[in-house]
């Protein structure tokens, strides 16, 4: 399905800033030169993106979403060992060694990323001394981390779903009170299924209970947006089960 023109943008701003956290400063044409080697790709909430013991061959940084990682080991079954949220690479030792990947990666919601495969990656390598610098510096990062026992900082669970269990709550006075509360400790967000319907809206889609992927891949990059926006994000329920809720 083509990419909207505006949806496009979002993630082409969301990608730059995630390589700039990620590489630290890039000169604009190591910049340029990495972009244009990055492939999109998209997974809907539930699918696998790496599956432990096949063979790798590419990096993914996640742009927008929420993986989840599983190590299989004998006779027991999968064991979670951590989430890679926005910002993170997942599969990069593999552009080096090329060696089977350790574990499985499965999408917690639906999720955008950019792909980096082994040539383009070698080319970049060739192409760009400050890029070889780069890369080399964080796989060294990695190992470091990894040898000394120490898990990479992830970012902060933001997002707090309220969902009324009786009738006649008044959920957004609460939310209103409980933002005003965590006010005191960062950036809050409250957002409803008829804000989320605004902002489709605007785009030419939705509404929320849509069902069509592009409407529902949008929901998941203006989550994404919100939450990179707020310390904390509270996302109010319907008062019945609604697709939202």
């Amino acid at each position: 399905m083509p990419i909207s023109r505006s949806r496009q943008q979002s993630q082409d701003a969301l990608l730059v800033r995630h390589l700039q956290a990620f590489f630290g400063a890039l000169e604009p044409e190591a910049m340029e030169l990495l972009r244009h080697s990055l492939a999109w790709v998209e997974i809907s909430g539930g699918d696998t993106l790496l599956t432990q013991g096949e063979p790798g061959d590419a990096m993914y940084l996640v742009v927008s979403g929420r993986l989840r990682a599983f190590v299989h080991a004998e006779g027991s079954g999968p064991q979670r060992v951590g989430d890679i949220v926005r910002g993170q690479v997942v599969g990069e030792m593999s552009l080096y060694t090329g060696e089977p990947r350790a574990a499985t990666v499965v999408a917690v919601r639906d999720a955008v990323l950019a792909r980096l495969d082994r040539p383009a990656f070698q080319r970049l390598l060739a192409c760009s001394p400050q890029l070889s610098i780069a890369f080399t510096t964080q796989i060294i990062h990695q190992l470091q981390t990894s040898r000394q026992g120490r898990k990479p900082v992830a970012d902060k669970l933001v997002t707090i779903g309220l969902l009324p269990i009786t009738t006649g709550i008044a959920l957004p006075d609460f939310a209103a009170r409980l933002a005003a509360q965590l006010s005191a400790l960062g950036r809050v967000g409250v957002v409803s299924r008829h804000d989320i319907d605004q902002q489709l809206e605007q785009l030419g889609l939705g509404p929320s209970d849509n069902t069509d992927k592009e409407t529902q891949r949008r929901i998941a990059i203006l989550l994404d947006q919100i939450e990179a926006e707020h310390d904390f994000v509270l996302l109010l329920a319907d008062a019945t089960p609604t697709p939202w809720t």
